[in-house]
C-alpha cells in the first residue's frame, strides 16, 4: 500500500515518473543526460544548427530527442513528432510536419486561419478548409516545394518551433537520405526558423547517413552511449522516493548492473515494483529482495517478443542445457567476449547450479556456436579475432542478464565489479537539472 493514492491517481502518477512504453518529455525524469540536454541547447541557439542523436537501440535517444524538444518548443504550441518508417521519403516526412502544424492551427477561429492563409501558399487552403486539413503527399512534388512548405510551417506553427524525426535510419531509399542533407542545407541558406531532433540507431553517424555526410556542418551530432552506472540507480532512486518509499544500496546496485545501461529496463523493473507495493494490504516504505525478485519476474513477462523470441528459441531445444550457456554470454561489459572468458563464467554459474552439471569446453563451444544459426535465435555473431564473439541486438544482452538474475544466478563482470568500487567512493554524478544527493549509504 501507498497512502494517498487510489489506483487511478497512482497509476497517472506513476507513469510520469518512469515511462518504459514510451519517451520521456519531463526534465526532471530525464535522469543521466545532463551534459546531453546542455550540448542540445547549446546547438539550437546557433542559426541553422540541427541536432543528431545516434546510438544503440534502447539508450534513450527518443527520450532525449522528446525532452529536449519539449524544454525548446515555444509554449503556444506542441513540437511536431514524425517517425520514419522504410518507405518514408523527404516529401512524406515534409507533407507529415506540414500535416501536424495545419492540424494544430485548424482547430482555433475562422478569424486566425483568414489572417494567417493570406501570406500562405501551400497551406492556406487547408487553413480555410471547413472539413479537414488536406494531404500534402500529393502536392510536394520536389525538393524546392518541401522547403517552401517547411518555411510556412515555421511562419505557421509557433513562435518558436521544433520538429523532432525519429528513427532516421529506417529510411530505405539512400537517395532520401541525399535530400535530407540537401534539405538541412538549404533551410540553413534560406533562414528557416525551424528546428530539427534526429535520431537514429547505429554506432556511426556513417552507418546512418552513408556517404551522405554533407549535412554535418548544419547538424550537432550527439553519440549517446548506456546509461552510466549512477544514472541507473538514480532512476529508481528518484522515482521510489516520489512515493516516499526507500531501495536499499545492495538492491539497487543489483538493478543497475541486470539493467546493462538501458533505461527501457530500469523503468520497467521500476513500475512493476512500484505496483506490487502499492496492492500490498500493508503500507510499504522500503523495497525487499522479495520485492525486486517479483518485479523482475514481471518485468520479464511484459518484454517484447523481439527481445524474448531469440532467448525462447535457445533455451527450448532438444538438450535443454542452453540457458546457463547463454547466461554466461552476458557477463562482459563490452558487449562482446572470447570464447575461453564465456566458459569461465559458464562454470562460475554452474556452481550456483544444484543438481546440474556442467558440459565439456568441446561441447560448450559447440552450443555457442549454435548461437549464431537462424534456428537458435541467432543470439551472437563472429567478431573480428578468432574465438571472440558478440551480440546480434546489443539491448538482448540485458534481457539475458535479467534471466539470469530471476533464477538467482549473479553475473558480475570484473569490470562491473571495479566500476562498483570506483563509484562507491564518490558521491553519484548530478543527474537531470536538479542537484542529485548522493545515493543512500554512499560516501
Amino acid at each position: 500500500m501507498i497512502p494517498g493514492y487510489d489506483k487511478h491517481s497512482f497509476g497517472k502518477k506513476l507513469n510520469e515518473v518512469v515511462s518504459p512504453s514510451r519517451p520521456i518529455i519531463s526534465i526532471e525524469n530525464l535522469i543521466g543526460r545532463t551534459e546531453e540536454l546542455d550540448r542540445i541547447e547549446k546547438a539550437l541557439f546557433a542559426p541553422g544548427r540541427n541536432v543528431f542523436i545516434y546510438g544503440e537501440r534502447g539508450v534513450g535517444k527518443s527520450s532525449l530527442a522528446a525532452t529536449a524538444a519539449n524544454q525548446w518548443q515555444s509554449a503556444d504550441a506542441e513540437y511536431i513528432d514524425v517517425s520514419c518508417s522504410p518507405d518514408s521519403t523527404i516529401n512524406s516526412i515534409v507533407a507529415n510536419i506540414a500535416s501536424q502544424a495545419v492540424a494544430a492551427k485548424w482547430s482555433t477561429s475562422s478569424k486566425i486561419r483568414e489572417q494567417v492563409s493570406v501570406r500562405m501558399k501551400w497551406l492556406s487552403y487547408s487553413l480555410e478548409s471547413e472539413t479537414s486539413p488536406t494531404d500534402f503527399s500529393t502536392k510536394i512534388k520536389g525538393l524546392s516545394d518541401a522547403v517552401e512548405v517547411l518555411k510556412e510551417v515555421a511562419a505557421l506553427h509557433s513562435e518558436v518551433p521544433v520538429v523532432v524525426v525519429d528513427e532516421v535510419d529506417r529510411i530505405a531509399d539512400e537517395k532520401e537520405i541525399d535530400l535530407l542533407a540537401d534539405l538541412l542545407k538549404q533551410l540553413g541558406d534560406k533562414r528557416i526558423e525551424l528546428k530539427f531532433i534526429f535520431t537514429g540507431v547505429g554506432t556511426t553517424l556513417n552507418e546512418i547517413l552513408g556517404a551522405h555526410l554533407s549535412a554535418i556542418r548544419q547538424l550537432e551530432t550527439i553519440e549517446l552511449p548506456r546509461l552510466s552506472w549512477d544514472a541507473r540507480w538514480d532512476i529508481a532512486i528518484h522515482a521510489l522516493s516520489i512515493f516516499e518509499v526507500e531501495i536499499p544500496k545492495d538492491i539497487y546496485i543489483r538493478l543497475a548492473a541486470v539493467s546493462d545501461g538501458y533505461p527501457y529496463y530500469v523503468h520497467l523493473i521500476v513500475e512493476k515494483m512500484l505496483w506490487l507495493i502499492f496492492e500490498k494490504e500493508e503500507i510499504v516504505t522500503k523495497i525487499t529482495w522479495d520485492d525486486y525478485y517479483s518485479a523482475l519476474d514481471k518485468a520479464i513477462v511484459g518484454i517484447t517478443a523481439e527481445l524474448s523470441r531469440p532467448y525462447e528459441m535457445a533455451v527450448n531445444q532438444r538438450s535443454r542445457d542452453y540457458e546457463e550457456v547463454l547466461w554466461s554470454t552476458s557477463a562482459d561489459e563490452w558487449q562482446g567476449a572470447y570464447l575461453s572468458d564465456m566458459h569461465e563464467q559458464y562454470v562460475s554459474i554452474m556452481t550456483q547450479r544444484d543438481g546440474k552439471d556442467a558440459l565439456s569446453y568441446d561441447k560448450f563451444a559447440t552450443r555457442i556456436r549454435n548461437l549464431l544459426k537462424p534456428e537458435y535465435g541467432a543470439i551472437l555473431k563472429k567478431g573480428q579475432k578468432k574465438g571472440y564473439y558478440h551480440y546480434r541486438e546489443k539491448m538482448l544482452r540485458g534481457y539475458i542478464r535479467m534471466q539470469a538474475e530471476a533464477n538467482r544466478i549473479e553475473i558480475i563482470s570484473k569490470e562491473a565489479e571495479a566500476t562498483i568500487k570506483n563509484y562507491m567512493r564518490v558521491p553519484a554524478k548530478n543527474v537531470g537539472y536538479y542537484k542529485s544527493q548522493p545515493p543512500r549509504g554512499y560516501k
